[in-house]
């Protein structure tokens, strides 16, 4: 019984973990900047010129209804600048969707931001993945040095991996950290326990099974990035993913941290992605 019950856990977790290790890049023809006359601005752009000069993308620059002046920077890099301003959240997720764009950029202070773009729904509305900037940059090819991608037990599709992937350049890092959270652990447990699939398996026992199969997870996630000119490490622990994401960025020197999951054109943020999302603002975040 004991035995059965840890292989019926063991394959919940196979199921929603196991990627797929042939992960192709993403190529990044078009690019979204949002300017709102704000002093991120500047570095909104920065990133619009990085993405160009070094993806080749076309760079579509959207700007708050009221703020023309918030253009001028744009059309000077010879980025492209819509006709049409965006007055809501809601126009502006429709310019990006007709635009066709792979990924927004977006700058987002709270006191002047919150005016015009909400970013919880920027973030659920967009197909794109939205990478926010809360903090200027110097450099945008700093951004994308060092990149910690913050990964979650159900985490399954190998598009996400591609974005960090694609992003590193040539002498980069990318940093897969995979927390177990506990009470996620015991949830899962309780649900076999009242389910009659498991009876008396130790907490201990399971993390064991549990990290087995997630280490063996990031080994092959890693192994598929063999022979790139880019370095791909993981850690894998237990713990508060937040607190786990801090202590990671106070070690290493990252630009980026990525959170969340892109499923079927939509992104999907779990309530430990959603803390980083809006707490992390010592680097950009990409939210997935």
């Amino acid at each position: 019984m004991r035995e059965r019950a840890l292989r019926e856990f063991e394959a919940v977790f196979e199921q929603a973990s196991i990627p797929v290790l042939d992960i192709q890049e993403v190529t990044l023809r078009k690019v979204s900047v949002v300017v709102k006359g704000i002093a991120l601005d500047a570095s909104v752009l920065k990133l619009g010129d990085y993405f160009r000069e070094r993806h080749g993308a076309t760079v579509v620059t959207h700007w708050v209804d009221g703020f023309p002046e918030a253009v001028d920077d744009a059309r000077h890099r010879g980025m492209e600048v819509l006709e049409q301003s965006f007055a809501s959240t809601a126009e502006l997720v429709g310019q990006v969707s007709i635009a066709k764009s792979q990924l927004v950029v977006v700058g987002e202070h709270e006191e002047v931001a919150q005016r015009v773009v909400d970013f919880d729904d920027l973030v659920v509305g967009m197909k794109p993945p939205v990478l926010v900037l809360r903090k200027e940059i110097d450099r945008a090819e700093d951004v994308f040095n060092r990149i910690l991608h913050s990964l979650t037990g159900r985490f399954r599709q190998t598009q996400n991996f591609a974005y960090s992937f694609s992003m590193v350049p040539t002498g980069g890092r990318v940093m897969l950290l995979h927390m177990i959270d506990e009470n996620e652990l015991a949830d899962v447990r309780e649900v076999l326990e009242g389910e009659g699939s498991i009876d008396d398996v130790e907490r201990a026992t399971l993390l064991e099974r549990l990290a087995h199969v997630g280490e063996r997870y990031l080994k092959g996630v890693v192994a598929s990035q063999r022979g790139k000119q880019y370095d791909v490490a993981y850690r894998l622990g237990v713990g508060d993913v937040l607190t786990s994401v801090r202590d990671e960025l106070s070690r290493g020197d990252y630009g980026l941290v990525i959170v969340g999951c892109h499923h079927e054109g939509h992104s999907h943020v779990e309530a430990a992605d959603y803390q980083l999302m809006h707490e992390v603002s010592e680097v950009p975040v990409l939210a997935l």
